[in-house]
């Protein structure tokens, strides 16, 4: 008898009972998981609000702020690259603990800064934390979350990430006034270290992780036992799910040397991952150059441009609204389907940025804030979570990992781009820089048609591109 089996008991009368309940070590541990992406997300807004002032009081030009603000995409770019070295070796709690490291240095430089390559430098730092929460938050909530509750909660990183940039929307509010806009950044300092401990107390390790990487079934099963309200007979089936999936492709590997040889390479080159490839690439290229960076980076210089009293509360009141759309959006992804949603998000921004355009161009104030309103409404209900959602579930099961790794990369090239080029085409063309994301827009929505298949209660590779070969 195995470790885990002198633990279970004879009756299942605890699974029956249990296995639909949450349990507050479940809550928490999400929950603190999630600090990092509202991290992610303060972040990427920070300067948004204070970038006139820090633009002033460190002396720089538009380059270099343009650069200050798109180098955080650098420093993600550098980490996620490495953070599945990292997770798989250490483990997700100490993964999470490095990344508040990240954040704690990075704010803390960023806070103290008084020229051009401090700053620089603080947010290469806050960039590389960003870097490891968009691939570690994602992991931990779906190697914790039961089944029945994994979609929902899996929406949780995307409504975290907008609630770190209301934090920060919010904040400005009272702070992006003279030298108080460094305090905004030392709120970073403060969130950081709050996160560090409660990772260091509170936060479960991944039982997936303890079980598959660390051999230890034991602290394991205590763990998922602890997730699970106690619920000892679904914590076994759920460790011999994890047992048995892992055999399976341990088999696939021995009986196809080529799965052996798989890497990012492999996966860029060969046919067999077109479908895969094309989806991965194209759907996060798709949800970057549609332009919602340029209004998380610069919302505040765009309404100010036409509310220049009312610029930061505007920024803030559209972050509320983006919130609380991308929640509500969640509850409807497993029951209207990938594809329409994603549709008639595309179509909407596309809109919305006509409008937009128009509206800077011709000085109508209210048709440029309802459009802004509406544009990241927009993306909050499709293109903002569902991107990154379709990657694995359009991929073949060796190659999710890599898929997912390919597609973070692409986003963060693709934000560095859109933070870097938007100051100098709005410098030059000014509302007609919307017309082009409008473009990328149709664009998008032609590839979506054509290429993405409906996922939806669709289980396997071959079952979502209508395959009638059997999944390898």
């Amino acid at each position: 008898m195995s470790s885990i089996d002198a633990l279970i008991p004879d009756s299942e009368q605890t699974h029956q009972t249990n296995s639909s309940k949450w349990s507050l070590s479940l809550i928490s541990s999400i929950a603190i998981a999630c600090l990092s992406s509202i991290q992610y997300g303060y972040h990427m807004a920070e300067l948004n609000a204070p970038e006139k002032l820090i633009r002033t009081s460190l002396q720089l030009n538009e380059s270099q702020i343009s650069l200050i603000t798109s180098i955080f995409s650098i420093g993600g770019l550098v980490s996620s690259t490495l953070a599945s070295t990292l997770s798989v070796g250490h483990g997700l709690k100490v993964s999470f603990i490095l990344t508040s490291v990240f954040y704690i240095l990075g704010s803390f430089i960023e806070s103290q800064a008084h020229n051009y390559f401090q700053m620089l430098l603080g947010r290469f730092f806050s960039g590389i934390g960003g870097g490891l929460a968009i691939v570690f938050v994602p992991l931990y909530v779906n190697e914790v979350s039961p089944l029945n509750l994994r979609g929902f909660l899996g929406s949780m990183t995307q409504v975290s990430v907008n609630l770190g940039i209301l934090l920060t929307q919010s904040l400005a509010l009272i702070w992006s006034i003279n030298e108080l806009w460094r305090n905004i950044l030392w709120m970073g300092v403060f969130i950081g270290c709050l996160d560090l401990l409660l990772t260091l107390l509170l936060l479960e390790e991944s039982p997936k992780w303890l079980v598959l990487n660390n051999n230890n079934d034991s602290e394991g099963i205590r763990a998922l036992t602890k997730l699970r309200n106690g619920d000892i007979v679904t914590s076994k089936w759920e460790i011999d799910s994890w047992k048995q999936e892992q055999k399976r492709h341990v088999e696939s590997v021995q009986s196809n040397p080529q799965l052996k040889q798989l890497n990012l390479y492999t996966y860029l080159t060969q046919p067999d991952y077109r479908n895969s490839r094309l989806v991965a690439t194209f759907s996060v290229l798709g949800q970057q150059f549609a332009g919602i960076n340029s209004v998380i980076f610069y919302g505040v210089k765009i309404l100010a441009d036409v509310f220049p009293n009312w610029a930061v509360a505007l920024n803030c009141f559209i972050s509320i609204g983006n919130t609380v759309i991308t929640f509500g959006a969640s509850l409807f992804l497993d029951r209207v389907g990938r594809k329409p949603m994603l549709l008639t998000s595309v179509f909407f921004m596309g809109i919305s940025l006509v409008g937009l355009s128009g509206g800077i161009i011709f000085h109508q104030s209210m048709l440029t804030i309802i459009s802004i309103f509406t544009y990241v409404g927009s993306f909050a209900i499709g293109c903002g979570p569902i991107p990154f959602l379709l990657v694995s579930e359009v991929s073949q099961v060796e190659v999710k990992d890599l898929a997912q790794s390919w597609a973070t990369n692409c986003n963060w090239v693709s934000v560095f781009i859109v933070g870097s080029a938007f100051p100098i085409l709005n410098e030059s063309i000014g509302g007609y820089t919307y017309i082009i994301f409008a473009a990328v827009c149709l664009a998008f929505g032609l590839f979506i048609k054509q290429f993405i298949p409906e996922t939806k209660g669709k289980e396997t590779y071959s079952e979502v591109w209508n395959l009638n070969a059997r999944e390898d």
